[in-house]
């Protein structure tokens, strides 16, 4: 905005000079008439607006010429900035499209984590099983063993029971 600024105080200025010079070049060129205008000597309005007609022309032209210039810059900007704005609104969808290709990347590699994990849990999960299995086994064959030692030790205590029994017969008939 700033340097539109510029740039119109800038033709401001050229077509001041413009003037000036047309002017001081057209000076001799001018009725005595014309001349008093010029001096400031001129009081009638008619008279001024015929000077001021004579000049203005030459300003309007130029005028015109600055306009058509301003005119065809405006044009290009507009141009520039159409361009500008396809080849921003091409670099945002290339940026979403590279944006996404990660995002899908990222995605897939944590699918393929997320993969690696549930079959080491369904590993973890048969060993658990398999390990429960021979928990339930051994707590089988110790429960057996002891029925069985249970068994022998009332065996045992039987046939204690009985020898004490034939020992003290024995003594008993001993005596």
């Amino acid at each position: 905005m700033a340097t539109e600024v510029d740039s119109l105080g800038d033709q401001n200025q050229q077509l001041n000079e413009d003037f000036r010079r047309h002017q001081v070049e057209n000076f001799f060129k001018h009725s005595s008439i014309q001349k008093a205008v010029f001096k400031g000597d001129g009081d009638n309005i008619s008279v001024n607006s015929v000077v001021d007609q004579s000049f203005l022309a030459p300003l309007i032209t130029e005028y015109d010429k600055q306009l058509e210039e301003l005119n065809r810059q405006l044009k290009y900007y507009q141009q520039q900035m159409g361009e500008m704005k396809l080849q921003l609104e091409n670099v945002i969808k290339e940026n979403e499209r590279s944006e996404l290709s990660r995002q899908k990347l990222h995605t897939q590699e944590l699918l393929s984590q997320l993969e690696m994990a549930n079959e080491k849990v369904a590993e973890n999960e048969k060993l658990i099983l398999e390990h429960q299995e021979k928990a339930n086994r051994l707590q089988r064959r110790l429960t057996q063993a002891e029925e069985r030692a249970a068994s022998a030790s009332q065996q045992l205590s039987a046939i204690t029971v009985q020898r004490r029994k034939a020992a003290s017969m024995m003594n008993l008939e001993n005596i």
